[in-house]
């Protein structure tokens, strides 16, 4: 589980605190300033005005054996988001470890040592099969339940080789440490794919390492000394220490042939958000914005429920990093879940919610599939480029993958309405195969409609309909503001709403075809009405307009 950098600071050796809190309140105010402050802030820049002690300007190294060495250098400073940094803990102190499971062995694990050729010819290792790798993160170990849990899944999706990556002594110390120490991890781990290609005929290309957090960025290490790697997902990459830093600093999408990253605590550390906000990988995907996950506000889910329900480990995830360990749940949803997730390429979360990003029919990239599917469509599109943002809403429990409907109403314009309305509106959409009741169009509060335009929104739920909609159900329901006089109507004032038309959309990416489809029904007002008068606080009948 990963925690922030405040923690790690309020443990540090007795002595230290008052310099640590001068640190932290310059961080806190200098991370206020600007952005042009913030390129001031780099190491390089800072040496041309000022000669700080504690940033190495020569270059200093320290290798590990076979493994490699390790340097720090000027590029790994930034005296707002990497001031401090030190080399990993000694080999044997962190202590890595490497454990397979495979159908043959699906619940006790089998350690394979790097150079000792029996314990991995003994064991149920088969470098002709696929390769996935799991890393924890920060004050986290294999044994704990999400990491588990994915195992199984994995090993129950397909035949492959899973290989736990345990860095647990790595893992514990201060923040400042645990980031070095994911240096040497990743050297650990580069070293041991390339063994295995070598003396046994690994194939890189079948290899896919799966990072939370620390461990995100602990995979990129791993790929930038891997030749070929196939595959990093990166779940929640931690920001502390890594946000804004170069590439090689960090996870990018140099280090496989695909990178891609779920995002989803991406607020600022000091909002308590330990995720990356920026891109990172050739797809990143950003589930209901990236920075607040439904469900993780304890108001909405009571911690004492949570408690009951899943036990105290996952109790004290939710209290502490709820919307961090968020990517590992949508992850582990997707290995052997049947609802595909699909994400839709967009410039803002805001533009997709109003659907102007929905259609996956304009170009190849303009849709993917997050979580374990994201390979099988990305592989439709090698080309595309890094950088683009996939957005996508999930639920705030299980199941968290949601069908998305696009929901566009055509107002009328009669003569007796008034040019604008505002308020809530539902609803209800039915098809030969099921019913959707109460999607709320309206969730963040009353919208203002302009009578004879075209409104969108995009609304998620759990079912899928298996079909064109044939009926709609809507609701609507005037709202006055006192704060906006303009918005009060009385009997001098027309609180309906006129709906001409009401589209309903969905990209149905269900079956593993090269191909997505979207299937759009356009519904009408029934009989020979060219609109509907829709009454505050009532409803309204569409109907297929064919």
């Amino acid at each position: 589980m990963e925690l922030p950098q405040k923690v790690a600071v309020s443990r540090m050796v007795p002595g230290s605190g008052r310099c640590c809190l001068a640190v932290v309140l310059v961080v806190m105010l200098a991370r206020s300033s600007t952005t042009g402050f913030l390129d001031w802030a780099r190491a390089d820049r800072i040496q041309q005005l000022v000669n700080i002690p504690w940033l190495p300007f020569e270059n200093e190294t320290r290798c590990y054996d076979e493994l490699g060495c390790l340097n720090v250098t000027r590029e790994w400073y930034h005296l707002i988001y990497r001031p401090f940094n030190v080399f990993p803990l000694p080999r044997e102190v962190i202590d890595t470890k490497f454990v397979l499971y495979t159908r043959r062995n699906p619940t006790e694990g089998q350690v394979l040592r790097v150079r000792n050729d029996h314990s991995i010819r003994k064991s149920n290792f088969d470098p002709k099969k696929p390769t996935k790798f799991i890393i924890h993160g920060f004050i986290d170990t294999p044994l704990s339940n999400w990491v588990k849990e994915m195992r199984r899944e994995l090993v129950r999706h397909a035949d492959w080789n899973v290989i736990l990556v345990d860095w647990a002594g790595g893992s514990l110390p201060l923040y400042t440490q645990a980031t070095a120490n994911t240096r040497l991890v990743g050297l650990e781990l580069a070293y041991f794919v390339n063994y295995l290609q070598k003396h046994f005929g690994l194939d890189p290309a079948d290899v896919h390492m799966i990072g939370h957090s620390l461990g995100a960025h602990t995979a990129g290490y791993a790929g930038e000394r891997i030749e070929g790697l196939g595959r990093i997902t990166g779940l929640d990459p931690a920001e502390p220490y890594f946000q804004g830093l170069p590439p090689m600093v960090r996870l990018d999408p140099t280090d496989a042939k695909l990178v891609d990253v779920i995002h989803t605590d991406g607020k600022s550390i000091f909002l308590l958000g330990y995720g990356m906000s920026q891109p990172c990988g050739h797809v990143d995907f950003y589930p209901n914005n990236g920075k607040e996950q439904p469900g993780c506000d304890l108001t909405e889910t009571p911690l004492p429920l949570t408690l009951i329900k899943e036990g105290l480990e996952e109790a004290s995830r939710v209290l502490v990093a709820c919307n961090h360990i968020r990517a590992i749940k949508l992850f582990t949803d997707s290995i052997n879940g049947e609802c595909p997730y699909v994400a839709h390429q967009c410039d803002s979360y805001q533009r997709f919610l109003q659907g102007r990003c929905f259609s996956c029919r304009d170009n190849s990239s303009s849709c993917a599939i997050m979580g374990l599917r994201a390979d099988e469509f990305f592989a439709q599109s090698p080309d595309r480029p890094s950088g683009n943002k996939y957005f996508i809403t999930t639920g705030k429990e299980y199941p968290y993958c949601h069908r998305h409907y696009k929901v566009t109403i055509q107002l009328a314009h009669p003569p007796k309405a008034e040019s604008w309305v505002q308020g809530f509106m539902r609803i209800s959409l039915h098809s030969d195969n099921g019913v959707i009741n109460n999607l709320d169009l309206t969730p963040s509060g009353y919208i203002k409609l302009q009578h004879g335009q075209t409104r969108s929104f995009v609304v998620t739920h759990p079912s899928d309909l298996g079909g064109p909609v044939r009926r709609v159900e809507f609701y609507w329901e005037y709202d006055m503001d006192v704060l906006q006089p303009r918005s009060l109507c009385f009997f001098w004032c027309n609180d309906h709403l006129y709906v001409s038309r009401i589209e309903v959309a969905e990209v149905d990416m269900a079956m593993r075809s090269k191909r997505e489809v979207e299937v759009t029904s356009a519904l009408c007002s029934p009989g020979s009405k060219e609109y509907a008068d829709i009454a505050s606080r009532s409803s309204a009948i569409f109907v297929d307009c064919s």
